[in-house]
C-alpha cells in the first residue's frame, strides 16, 4: 500500500454529503408541522422561532444518525485507518459485505468492512441523493481493500448473491471477496481493473467524477428486463427463434393480458372523467342523487366496478402469462445443449422470473390482508374504549387483528426471501449472459 506524507480522507463526515437532502427535509417538514408546533408554543411566538424549533431537531437527528451510520474514516501515512478514535490496520480487515438499495428516487451502494475483532466500518461508496465517495476517496478505499486480509477465493453462492442484489436492490447484505470489491471500485472510478495488486493511475479527475455519477445511477436498474443488464448487447442468433417460439406459446395469455389492460385503462379514465364532472356540477350548485336516481352517478359507479374487475382480470392474466413463460423457460433448459446452457437462459425468459412469487395477485392479497389487520387492530380497542358491543367481541377483534398482522408480516418476509432465491436461480440459469458484463472477460467460478 502506497504511503502518503499526510493523512488522507477515506470517508468524510456523512452529513456534509447530505446538505441538500437535509435542506429539503427541513423545508418540507417545516411547512407540514408549522401549525401543530405553533400550537405547542406560547401565543405570539414569531414564525422564525417556530421554524427554528422544527429545524433544529430535524438537523440534529439527521446529522447524528448519519454520523453513527457512516463515521469519518482517515488513512494515516502508514496505511492504518482511524475510525472514532480507534486505529485499524488493513491486515485486520478480514471480510467485506456489500449491500445495494434503491427506491423512491434514491440508490445507495454500501460496503461494510469487518475486522478480526468483529467490528464493522460502514462506507457509503456511492449514493443518490446523499453522495458517496469522490474518485480520490475511492482510490484510498481501493488501496485499503487491496492491502486487507479479505479472502480472494470466490464461491458460486456469493457470486449469485452479488449479481442478484444488482437486480433486487433490496438492501440485503451479501459477502463479497476482495476481487469483486476491487473490480467494482475500479469501475466506479472509471479505470480498467488492475487486478488484486498495483493499479493503473486514476483517469482524468473530471472523467472519473462523471464515471462515479453514472455508476451510481446504475447501482440498481430502474426497470430491469434481464438479470444481465450490463452484459454485452450482442444477442446469440438463436435468441430470435426463441422469441418467436415464446410468442407463439403465450399468444392467448398475452392477448388476454392486453385486452384486460386496455379495459382497465378506459374504465379508469371514464370513472375519473365522470367524477370530475360531478365535482364541477356540485361546485356550480347542481345537485345529483344516488346511483339509483342519477344516471351520471350510476355511470360512474359502473365504471368504477368495471375498472375493479378489469384490474383483477389483468393481474390474473398477467400472472398466468408469466407462469406460462416460466414453464417455457424450464422446457427450454430441459432440451438445451451444454453450449446453450453455458451461454445461459435467453433474455426473453428473464422478465417472468423477476416477478416475486405469487405475482400481482399475491401482492394484492397481502395488501388486503394488511388493511383488514389494521382495521381490526384499531377497531377492537376503540370498541372496548367506547363501549360498542359486547366486551368479548372487542377482545376477539383485537386478537384477530394482531394475528392477521403477524400473518401479513410473515407473508411479506417469506415472499421477499423467495424472490431473492428466485433471482439467484435466474442468475445461475442466465450463465454467461449475467456474468460477462459485471466481471469483464475473466470467468467466474463454475
Amino acid at each position: 500500500m502506497s504511503a502518503s506524507a499526510t493523512p488522507r480522507v477515506l470517508q468524510p463526515a456523512a452529513w456534509r454529503r447530505a446538505i441538500a437532502p437535509i435542506v429539503v427535509a427541513v423545508l418540507v417538514l417545516s411547512v407540514v408541522l408549522q401549525e401543530p408546533v405553533a400550537e405547542l408554543l406560547p401565543d405570539g411566538t414569531p414564525r422564525v422561532l417556530v421554524f427554528v424549533a422544527i429545524a433544529v431537531p430535524i438537523v440534529a437527528a439527521v446529522v447524528l444518525g448519519l454520523s453513527a451510520a457512516y463515521p469519518r474514516v482517515v488513512a494515516d501515512a502508514d496505511g492504518a485507518l482511524r475510525v472514532r478514535g480507534r486505529v485499524v490496520r488493513p491486515s485486520e480487515i478480514v471480510a467485506a459485505r456489500r449491500s445495494v438499495s434503491a427506491g423512491g428516487g434514491s440508490a445507495y451502494l454500501v460496503l461494510t468492512l469487518r475486522t478480526d475483532a468483529g467490528r464493522g466500518i460502514r462506507v457509503l461508496v456511492a449514493g443518490v441523493p446523499i453522495r458517496g465517495l469522490d474518485p480520490a476517496q475511492l482510490g484510498v478505499l481501493r488501496e485499503v481493500v487491496a492491502a486487507s486480509a479479505i479472502p480472494v477465493v470466490r464461491t458460486s453462492e456469493s457470486e449469485r448473491a452479488f449479481l442478484s442484489e444488482n437486480v433486487l436492490a433490496s438492501g440485503r447484505r451479501v459477502d463479497v471477496d476482495r476481487g469483486l470489491v476491487l473490480r467494482e471500485l475500479d469501475e466506479l472510478r472509471g479505470v480498467r481493473f488492475a487486478g488484486l495488486g498495483v493499479e493503473e493511475p486514476l483517469a482524468d479527475a473530471a472523467d472519473a467524477a462523471d464515471a462515479v455519477d453514472a455508476a451510481v445511477l446504475d447501482v440498481a436498474p430502474s426497470a430491469p428486463e434481464t438479470a444481465a443488464a450490463s452484459a454485452s448487447s450482442a444477442q446469440p442468433v438463436d435468441d430470435t427463434a426463441v422469441e418467436r417460439e415464446l410468442a407463439a406459446a403465450t399468444r392467448s395469455t398475452a392477448l388476454a393480458r392486453r385486452i384486460a389492460f386496455w379495459v382497465l385503462a378506459v374504465a379508469t379514465l371514464g370513472a375519473a372523467g365522470l367524477l370530475a364532472l360531478l365535482v364541477v356540477m356540485e361546485s356550480t350548485g347542481v345537485d345529483f342523487g344516488a346511483a339509483d336516481e342519477d344516471p351520471l352517478t350510476a355511470a360512474m359507479s359502473i365504471a368504477i366496478g368495471v375498472a375493479l374487475l378489469a384490474g383483477i382480470a389483468w393481474a390474473t392474466a398477467a400472472d398466468v402469462d408469466d407462469a406460462r413463460r416460466r414453464a417455457e423457460s424450464q422446457r427450454w433448459l430441459a432440451f438445451a445443449s451444454e453450449a446453450q446452457r453455458r451461454r445461459g437462459l435467453p433474455d426473453a425468459f428473464h422478465a417472468a422470473w423477476l416477478r416475486a412469487p405469487g405475482g400481482r395477485m399475491g401482492a394484492v392479497g397481502l395488501m388486503v390482508l394488511a388493511i383488514v389487520a389494521f382495521f381490526a387492530v384499531i377497531g377492537g380497542p376503540v370498541a372496548l374504549a367506547q363501549g360498542y358491543g359486547p366486551v368479548p367481541v372487542g377482545v376477539a377483534a383485537t386478537i384477530v387483528g394482531v394475528a392477521l398482522s403477524a400473518l401479513a408480516l410473515w407473508g411479506w418476509i417469506a415472499r421477499r426471501r423467495a424472490h431473492a432465491r428466485r433471482v439467484e436461480w435466474l442468475v445461475e440459469a442466465a450463465g454467461e449472459r449475467a456474468r460477462r458484463g459485471l466481471t469483464g472477460d475473466d470467468p467466474l467460478s463454475r
